[in-house]
């Protein structure tokens, strides 16, 4: 009886280990089934966002340049324009053009900063400041071009002797 109750658990066991073979078989086939349609989901919801965030960008340019056009049909801003870049006038205008000295510097930026930043000073500080702040001294000789041809300068005359008395 010992014999049949050893080989009765040697039975067990061998079901036992057949149905865990067969289990893990069963979850192998299951988990490589799975992964490539879950790999797919993952992908297309990683470009589903990237899709979105350049729809809202595509948007956000198509409001600037509802934008810009609505601007564009204002004549105000039309005439403003053809003013501002390419020196347009009105009939009647007097154009003026300032034209300045071969030396002088013009502020392209600095001047506009440090002007915002000092807009809530008394007008007479930015005044001062104007005056203070830049010496302003006589302007600078003008200079000769290197690049431009020059001529020699004639030698000077000889002296011419004067007989004494004469």
């Amino acid at each position: 009886m010992a014999a049949a109750v050893e080989q009765q658990s040697e039975q067990r066991l061998g079901f036992t280990a057949r149905r865990a073979a067969i289990l893990a078989a069963v979850v192998c086939v299951l988990t490589l089934t799975i992964a490539g349609p879950v790999r797919t989901y993952f992908a297309q919801r990683t470009e589903m966002k990237q899709l979105a965030a350049s729809e809202a960008a595509l948007r956000a340019q198509i409001a600037d340049l509802e934008a810009q056009k609505a601007k564009l049909a204002d004549p105000v801003y039309i005439a403003a324009q053809a003013r501002e870049r390419l020196g347009f006038v009105m009939p009647g205008d007097i154009p003026y053009q300032v034209q300045l000295p071969p030396g002088a510097a013009v502020e392209t930026g600095g001047g506009a900063k440090s002007a915002a930043v000092r807009s809530n000073d008394p007008w007479y500080t930015s005044l001062w400041h104007t005056i203070a702040d830049a010496p302003h001294g006589p302007p600078p000789p003008p200079t000769t071009p290197t690049t431009s041809p020059t001529l020699p300068l004639p030698p000077p005359p000889e002296p011419v002797p004067v007989p004494p008395g004469g």
